[in-house]
């Protein structure tokens, strides 16, 4: 397989190149067969944009082949497409001054408010944290990193496009972000965001983990770290660092949806998942509404959700958070994600029927929209998980797995369902989901042999609750949008689907 250094030489010789010049930057936007681009697999079929730094280090962008059986939106490829568009040498780069793991927060600006300096902006703005946004015209992405050290909080960055492409073959309801794979020269990395970062924290409390990890990265770039951990990070022989490109929006869930969190990090904090109002409408052995009702009322039986939960929620919102629930544990036990609770957030949207197909739009307000006035549309809380870095990498607690979030269920979506049962049968016999993770996914043959077995494992369980008549196919959170009397009744589905 050629290198992409290889294959320029050969545009060039040909006399057809695609590269543009612009400014400091070299730039490529084809179709091809990608080198190894470390993560630890291939990425066949890709979409690659290259780009120069100027110490005059070969980048790349990388839009993952799309997953078989998956569905992007417009919206999905349009954003892969802006990331991909990134030079990083005509942007703003801010370190990530909040939580526990580093990253970098790009910005656009009007560099001629900065003496046509990038760096001077970053020079008076980025030690504001969140704040710095105020200054800029537009926030582009986050560039998220692998950092696995002893002393760091955990991110692996393939877990994010993994995450990713997944969620857009089950057809998530709950909103998971695009991200792509971005290459970076190390040594401006260093410079730019790294130096400053260690400079900026320095002496501040409650930032001991968030140091370490920048203190990590440093010693990576700058050479002093060469173990096994520093050089997962690297690529290019040595010259760059990789990692992920997204955007995280939406706010914070409170315990009525993360849980109270009161029992600790770990396997206390997912038991305590387990008793909120959706969950516990999952587990129960009644109909749906009557399933919602039991929730709400065992859940408020804590004063601290009781505080938090009010005892007449809608319906309607509740079973859509059923629905997110069975979709995040899904993807959280597949993926073998370690760090999902308390990481769950959302955002207001309008729902809507039309035609008997399940519509919604960002709700800016809490007053209908004009338009969708004649739709009886209700304003709900859609969910998003937008920290999926601490999935995919062998060594990880898998909590949902540990704390049998799968087991005990008596409802589910048949769609989803039915999607899962297609993804192991394909999974166990080598198909075209399973060549993908292969070609196109970046990982190792031994994640994506954990990835299969996990598969594997959640099809066995649900479909033994269900050929046993313990688990029911019959929730769809639309039929709830409107009155009761409304709803209609759900048709059987088979636990074993062609």
């Amino acid at each position: 397989m050629r290198s992409l250094e290889d294959m320029r030489g050969i545009a060039v010789q040909l006399g057809r190149s695609k590269y543009v010049r612009m400014g400091a930057c070299l730039f490529l936007n084809v179709f091809m067969f990608v080198p190894t681009a470390s993560a630890s697999g291939n990425f066949e079929s890709g979409k690659i944009t290259g780009f120069v730094s100027a110490n005059g280090v070969s980048e790349q962008c990388i839009e993952l082949a799309p997953m078989p059986k998956a569905h992007y939106s417009k919206h999905d490829r349009k954003t892969q497409s802006d990331y991909c568009s990134i030079d990083f040498s005509k942007a703003a780069l801010c370190p990530k001054l909040w939580s526990t793991s580093p990253g970098t927060v790009i910005y656009e600006i009007d560099v001629s408010k900065f003496d046509n300096d990038y760096t001077q902006f970053e020079k008076q703005q980025c030690s504001k944290g969140h704040h710095a946004k105020d200054a800029a015209v537009k926030k582009l992405a986050s560039f998220k990193i692998s950092v696995n050290d002893r002393s760091t909080s955990a991110t692996y960055a393939p877990s994010s496009w993994t995450y990713y492409h997944l969620s857009r073959y089950f057809k998530t309801g709950v909103h998971v972000p695009v991200a792509v794979y971005r290459s970076v020269d190390k040594q401006i990395h260093l410079e730019r965001v790294v130096k400053p970062a260690l400079s900026i924290i320095h002496g501040r409390h409650g930032l001991k983990m968030l140091g370490a990890g920048w203190s990590f990265l440093d010693a990576v770039e700058s050479g002093q770290d060469k173990g096994s951990a520093g050089r997962a990070v690297l690529t290019g022989g040595d010259k760059l660092i990789f990692g992920s490109l997204l955007d995280n929006q939406g706010d914070r869930y409170s315990m009525t949806f993360n849980g109270t969190r009161e029992s600790g990090w770990g396997m206390g904090q997912n038991y305590d998942f387990q008793q909120t109002a959706p969950f516990l409408a999952l587990r129960s052995e009644l109909p749906v509404a009557e399933a919602i009702k039991a929730g709400v009322h065992k859940a408020r039986s804590n004063p601290k959700m009781a505080n938090k939960l009010p005892a007449d929620i809608e319906p309607a919102q509740v079973a859509f958070w059923m629905n997110d629930l069975l979709e995040i544990t899904l993807l959280d036990f597949i993926l073998g994600q370690q760090d999902r609770v308390g990481n769950i957030d959302y955002q207001w949207r309008w729902f809507w029927l039309d035609d008997g197909k399940l519509h919604s739009k960002h709700a800016k307000s809490t007053e209908v929209p004009t338009a969708l006035a004649e739709f009886r549309p209700m304003r709900l809380k859609r969910t998003a998980i937008n920290d999926n870095d601490a999935g995919v990498r062998r060594g990880y607690a898998n909590f949902t797995m540990k704390t049998s979030m799968l087991s005990g269920l008596r409802h589910y979506n048949p769609h989803l369902y039915k999607k899962l049962v297609h993804l192991a049968t394909d999974m166990q016999s080598k198909g075209e989901i399973f060549q993908w993770f292969v070609k196109s996914s970046g990982l190792s043959e031994s994640e994506i042999r954990a990835i299969a077995e996990r598969t594997q494992k959640a099809f066995e369980l649900l479909v033994a609750d269900c050929e046993n008549g313990n688990l029911k196919l019959d929730l769809d959170p639309s039929h709830f949008l409107y009155s009761t009397q409304e709803i209609k009744p759900m048709k059987e589905y088979s636990c074993r689907p062609q």
